[in-house]
């Protein structure tokens, strides 16, 4: 059950206490259906046990610090953790969706060269229910304008296949018909690249959409701006996301920044024509955003061109709108610069052996 992994320390309290086992079910939908923050919430539990709850078990893992609102609707949430660190969520708005991104590591190892949070080093995982709660907090707050999230992304601060198993209890807690119960096909997970854990995330049951974050086709540049190229080449990670393609029969989504006179030029077009050639494979653009980092946006009417000729050599691409730059909520930007003081922690890129199928 779902709720025993999630929610461990809320069943020690009902165990100590003698509770019916009908009473985890119903705390676990108080929090991930009712988006409780509090157990006095929980009226369907009876009044001793929310107090004993409230004293043992905080029904939110999480503080909300902070939201941010963009002119263009995004919105920005800082949470500070119980342990002090702080992290970054953004709801973005368009039309009749409403996308959560969520982060699943307090900064990121992988050291990207134009991205904010990468600047920052690793601080520590995130727990499942750390990472939930960011869609909680999000929804609830959705829910005072009668909204609702339509969708979630993995694409906040971290590399959530670094952090995989809680990522994973997460994602089947948002999934959960029990839980949050959003469709599978309305989450996607974003990789920089560990082609270990695509293999094992194409095993798994789950329809969950992934991206793989390319942002060259040219190994040599990859390296340069990316670090995780070195232990995973071009041709190697493309290897994987065949794999992910053939046994999932799913669309996968390349992730490609566009960077001024860095991987924006024809020659790039060219190359990624040549290896995005399954039919499954999408080609996401998206400019720029600006970190401190060295790095400038392609112009527009640039960024439009190479969409368009990555089109005429039969591409499926698309080029994305950036939204939430005016509070520095759009892709690459995270960083809640509060934690910019704090030393990163030394952090292991290999992956665990994946289990046998």
């Amino acid at each position: 059950m779902k709720a025993e992994e999630f929610i461990p320390e809320v069943e020690k309290v009902l165990e100590e206490r003698g509770e019916p086992a009908y009473r985890l079910k119903q705390a676990y939908a108080a929090l991930c259906n009712g988006l409780a923050r509090d157990w006095e919430e929980a009226t369907a539990l009876p009044k001793a046990l929310r107090a004993a709850l409230k004293e043992e078990a905080p029904a939110a893992v999480l503080q909300l610090t902070r939201t941010s609102r963009a002119t263009d609707g995004t919105r920005k949430y800082l949470f500070e953790t119980h342990d002090g660190h702080l992290i970054e969520t953004v709801m973005i708005p368009e039309r009749d969706r409403r996308t959560v991104c969520i982060s699943t590591q307090v900064g990121c190892p992988m050291a990207c060269k134009f991205c904010a949070t990468g600047l920052l080093g690793i601080k520590r995982n995130l727990k499942a229910r750390e990472i939930a709660e960011q869609v909680f907090v999000a929804a609830r707050d959705l829910a005072s304008a009668s909204e609702r999230v339509t969708n979630v992304v993995v694409m906040g601060m971290g590399e959530p296949f670094l952090n995989y198993d809680e990522t994973l209890l997460a994602l089947k807690v948002l999934n959960d018909g029990d839980g949050y119960n959003l469709a599978a096909r309305h989450i996607a997970v974003s990789t920089s690249g560990l082609v270990d854990r695509i293999r094992r995330f194409a095993d798994e049951p789950e329809q969950f959409h992934l991206a793989i974050s390319l942002h060259t086709p040219f190994q040599d540049e990859r390296e340069q701006i990316m670090p995780i190229a070195s232990r995973h080449s071009v041709p190697v990670l493309m290897n994987a996301a065949r794999y992910y393609v053939e046994e999932t029969r799913r669309k996968l989504f390349f992730e490609y920044t566009l960077l001024a006179r860095v991987n924006d030029q024809p020659r790039h077009v060219r190359a990624l024509a040549e290896l995005l050639d399954h039919p499954l494979y999408h080609l996401n653009l998206l400019r720029f955003n600006w970190t401190d980092t060295g790095f400038t946006a392609t112009p527009k009417p640039e960024a439009k061109e190479f969409l368009r000729y990555a089109r005429e050599l039969g591409l499926s691409a698309t080029l994305r709108p950036s939204r939430g730059q005016d509070i520095d909520a759009a892709c690459g930007q995270l960083a809640a610069k509060d934690l910019a003081a704090r030393p990163p922690l030394a952090v292991s890129l290999r992956a665990k052996p994946t289990p046998a199928r």
